[in-house]
């Protein structure tokens, strides 16, 4: 009898475990792998909403459009002095230096040209009026003769667009390489700012890329040419550079969005002694001074991008 009890409590034992292991009426038997489905597709949707930069940037900046890449007729090109640029394609047949001298009002500023028949492109930086442009070739020591000038008039559309513009010390297009990225080194503005912040916004991330991503290059400033010139795209890939180099960097990253931006050159209260370059950004309508070269030089330091006018002294801007 004890056999029959015992063997029905095993039983009915198996029946309840059994039972309780059964899916509920209506259960997916496969819930864990529907699951694991819902998670990877929701794991996929999360994927595809990560914003797209790229058509964001488009959507939201207005990119500066530059003149056509096309040499000009003239040697001395003015088809664009609207825009505050002038042109010049020059050929030289000697191997002298060659220095191009713009003047206007009694404001002169020289560069030195490459003569070799290429594209050379300078500000208009005095403003509407009056200029006169010389290619000069030098004869000996300070000599220079004029081989050719021009008279022209200029009538700005607009005198803050001067700084947008591709020149011969800040050369930048939308082929290179730091211009290409802008994009993403200012997406956390593109994300999150209103219309009204953006530009501040990007400025803002752009000058913490320079001062956090370039050193400065001690070494470089004795091994200089007299003709030296910045290269925007070298001192982004090598991350090193001079003041000159940061500027150059600085500015064009800016004017590709948009945001005026000169470079200057000068003497500023921390080096009373040395030949620096700055750059002077217009944001929400001001002009502020930003030393990206300084403040690179303080890592550790609460720096604040805009600077004390009072503290440098401008001698050009371009």
């Amino acid at each position: 009898m004890k056999h029959h009890v015992l063997i029905a409590l095993l039983v009915a034992l198996a029946l309840l475990v059994c039972t309780s292991c059964a899916p509920a009426q209506g259960e997916n038997k496969n819930s864990h792998t529907n699951t694991g489905v819902a998670l990877a597709a929701a794991a996929e949707t999360e994927e595809r909403s990560e914003p797209d930069i790229d058509a964001l940037f488009a959507a939201r900046v207005n990119r500066p459009a530059l003149p056509p890449d096309k040499k000009p007729d003239d040697i001395i090109c003015t088809d664009y002095t609207d825009i505050g640029l002038l042109r010049i394609c020059y050929q030289s047949n000697s191997d002298a230096r060659l220095k191009l001298q713009v003047l206007k009002d009694g404001n002169s500023i020289a560069y030195n040209l490459k003569g070799d028949g290429s594209i050379e492109d300078f500000s208009l930086q005095y403003g509407s009026g009056e200029y006169t442009a010389r290619i000069m070739q030098n004869i000996k020591n300070d000599e220079y003769f004029v081989v050719t000038a021009k008279t022209f008039t200029v009538n700005l559309r607009d005198e803050n667009a001067v700084y947008l513009n591709s020149i011969q010390n800040v050369d930048w297009d939308y082929s290179k390489k730091p211009i290409q990225d802008v994009p993403y080194l200012v997406s956390d503005a593109l994300i999150g700012l209103e219309d009204a912040q953006l530009l501040s916004g990007c400025a803002d991330e752009l000058y913490d890329f320079v001062v956090t991503n370039i050193a400065y290059d001690s070494a470089k400033v004795y091994s200089l040419m007299y003709d030296y010139l910045p290269d925007i795209e070298k001192t982004y890939l090598e991350r090193t550079g001079i003041c000159y180099d940061y500027a150059s960097l600085f500015a064009a990253m800016l004017r590709s969005i948009g945001i005026p931006a000169k470079l200057v050159k000068g003497y500023s209260k921390e080096n009373p002694g040395v030949y620096h370059a700055w750059n002077e950004v217009l944001i929400n309508g001001e002009w502020i001074v930003v030393d990206t070269t300084l403040d690179a030089s303080q890592p550790g330091k609460d720096a604040q991008m805009a600077k004390k006018p009072a503290d440098y002294m401008k001698v050009y801007e371009y």
